[in-house]
């Protein structure tokens, strides 16, 4: 699975009180800094005086985790097979405090933590980080994970993955805070991005004559992941629900050897025990804690011999609760990062991705049984392919276990199972027999921010398609105003492919397209395709004014300014915003347009498609239905629909 990621602007940080350390930066945005190696081995030499230095090395033959003296030592591009980090924060033995005996007991705390920077944190294990703190902070506060947190910078450095990870599935491939800095690998050195107060100043007072770069652009990077989860990650929590009594648990839990490897492997398991250790001279001692495992056959043994989970079965069920349930459920955040170091180094071949895989497409399969209320169940579809518009839409091309048939402007009710389902119009041109549709998503919500997280091979529950859509038969020699506004030229996107696969039925047809700016077009490759061809008329505006494309400056009003039209023989479609119709409207109907003639899409909360729910319903008519696209003269009598 690949997934292209880039970033073209600065993103403000946002404090976060419960992450000691992570502090706003004193602009309130990022900066950027360009580094070379060489810089970054002064950095790191000027940092050695105040702090330990830990990063990946290379000892006989093998990364791994150490103090790092000698800058060159340093690696930043090293496999994902390195140890997590979360030894440096959470250590495997540690001391709590120690005690001296002989008549009254004497308790001596354990010294300050040392200052420490780990140089060169994957995304995976710092989003661990993130996790981590979700659990230790919680209530009464680790005090002593607290003080190590406080006490460690976290600099940050991209990876490629390798065939055991599925970071792109869970959205750990990148990230956008929780590290002081973060350097992303550039031409000719790196791009180092701050991510707070504290960052900022350890560049300043240890590369003082750095600079920040003003307008930083990186790459388009290409990350591939052999494994996935082909599903949105927020379906698990509901999904492990409804398989507790499963029997892969005993399938795998028979595989299992029950050797903790998983456990003390993973960046997120924090569960620990904690003993007494008597000097031998029996005159003191010290209390310290040390990792343990969930998987290891007396970890929940009680007193009387007694065990709650007494097999392996129902510990590998537990691992798996625990990581896609259990914390899902508490902190809405999966205790898991993609990393696969459990699966890279399991000696029984335990692979997280296939046992979640399985589950799901049983409980789908299971679900699409004919049933009472089957109307309301979806179908699978596979996503096959993702193209990224925007920093805020992408488009999905999905393949439907059937042919459907539908009209411009029809929607699709779309699945996340375990937060819900939403409407998104078809972007593409319906076929006779066509399995494969096209959407556009713009991540607003928590549904649509999981389905932004999907990659190619993903499956994505679907219903409909629903709606009544544009007559085309009834423009069919006429000529055509196309208004579109936004992302409403997703709409309009579907009526004219299907005007173009027959053009030779039109007259002439215009397409008006306003947007916030050039950057935020969508289907950026059609537009120029269709502006250079002589099949139709493109004009664009845009409100914040770039000088490109030969764009004109301002609303979509502005387009109507020269516009040369004969309203007799024309009809008019218009997609986008409500405040857009209040303007658009009459200026439609004073160059002689009819209500008859002009056609609209009302977008309206619609939940069920089946005209039952009563969420879309204006007066009489009920959008998901009667709708979405009406002829003016359908709706001018119901104020809710355009004057609000």
């Amino acid at each position: 699975m690949r997934r292209k990621w880039f970033f073209l602007e600065r993103h403000a940080v946002q404090p976060d009180p419960e992450r000691p350390g992570l502090q706003e930066t004193a602009a309130g945005t990022l900066a950027w800094y360009r580094l070379t190696r060489a810089d970054i081995d002064r950095l790191v030499r000027s940092l050695n005086s105040a702090f330990e230095v830990v990063g990946a090395r290379l000892h006989k033959g093998r990364y791994r985790l150490d103090r790092i003296q000698d800058p060159a030592e340093l690696a930043l591009e090293f496999p994902p097979r390195v140890h997590s980090p979360k030894k440096f924060l959470f250590p495997n033995w540690e001391k709590l405090f120690r005690f001296r005996l002989g008549g009254k007991v004497k308790l001596e705390a354990e010294k300050a933590a040392m200052p420490r920077v780990i140089f060169g944190m994957h995304p995976c294990d710092l989003h661990a980080v993130r996790i981590l703190d979700d659990c230790l902070f919680e209530g009464e506060a680790d005090s002593a994970y607290r003080a190590k947190r406080q006490a460690t910078i976290l600099v940050g450095v991209e990876c490629e993955p390798d065939e055991y990870c599925f970071c792109t599935s869970l959205g750990t491939d990148r990230i956008d805070g929780g590290f002081d800095l973060f350097l992303h690998k550039v031409e000719g050195g790196y791009l180092a991005r701050v991510g707070t107060l504290r960052g900022q100043q350890l560049l300043r007072r240890h590369l003082p004559d750095v600079e920040p770069v003003a307008d930083p652009r990186l790459p388009v990077r290409e990350l591939d992941c052999r494994r996935t989860i082909r599903f949105p990650a927020e379906s698990l929590a509901p999904v492990l629900g409804e398989v507790y009594n499963h029997p892969v648990w005993k399938e795998i839990g028979d595989r299992c050897l029950g050797c903790g490897s998983c456990n003390l492997l993973c960046p997120t398991c924090y569960c620990f025990n904690v003993q007494d250790r008597l000097d031998l001279n029996l005159k003191g001692g010290e209390r310290v804690r040390t990792w343990d495992s969930c998987q290891f056959d007396q970890f929940t043994r009680v007193s009387g011999g007694g065990d709650f989970r007494p097999d392996q079965t129902d510990r590998q069920r537990h691992r798996f609760f625990r990581k896609y349930k259990y914390l899902w459920e508490k902190h809405q955040r999966i205790a898991c990062v993609g990393c696969g170091r459990c699966s890279r180094e399991c000696l029984a071949g335990i692979d997280n991705t296939e046992v979640l895989n399985s589950l799901f497409t049983e409980q789908a399969a299971a679900e699409m049984q004919p049933v009472p209320g089957g109307e309301y169940q979806p179908q699978m579809a596979e996503l096959v392919h993702v193209e990224e518009f925007t920093s805020r839409e992408k488009l999905f091309r999905l393949r439907l276990s059937e042919p459907v048939r539908f009209r411009p402007g029809a929607f699709l009710q779309v699945s996340v199972f375990g937060i819900g389902e939403a409407p998104l119009t078809i972007a593409s041109a319906p076929g006779e027999e066509t399995c494969e549709v096209e959407l556009v998503v713009r991540a607003k919500g928590s549904l649509t921010n999981a389905l932004h997280r999907l990659t190619p091979g993903a499956a994505i529950g679907v219903r409909g398609p629903f709606g009544n859509g544009f007559p085309v038969e009834q423009f069919e020699g006429r000529d055509v105003l196309l208004v579109a506004g936004g992302i409403g030229l997703v709409t309009l996107r579907s009526l004219l492919l299907t005007i173009l696969s027959r053009r030779e039925r039109f007259g002439r047809v215009i397409l008006l397209y306003g947007s916030r700016s050039v950057d935020a077009f969508l289907f950026r490759d059609d537009l120029k395709a269709w502006h250079r061809s002589e099949e139709l008329d493109c004009r664009f505006a845009v409100q914040e004014f770039a000088g490109r494309w030969g764009v004109t400056g301002g609303d979509i009003t502005h387009l109507f300014r020269e516009l040369e039209i004969v309203p007799g023989r024309a009809v008019a479609a218009v997609s986008g915003p409500a405040v857009m119709y209040r303007n658009v409207n009459p200026l439609l109907f004073g160059l002689g347009f009819e209500p008859d003639d002009v056609y609209l899409n009302l977008e309206r909360h619609m939940k069920c498609g089946l005209g039952k729910c009563g969420r879309c319903q204006i007066n009489e008519i009920t959008v998901c239905q009667c709708g979405p696209i009406f002829s003016y003269s359908q709706v001018r009598h119901l104020r809710e629909a355009i004057e609000r």
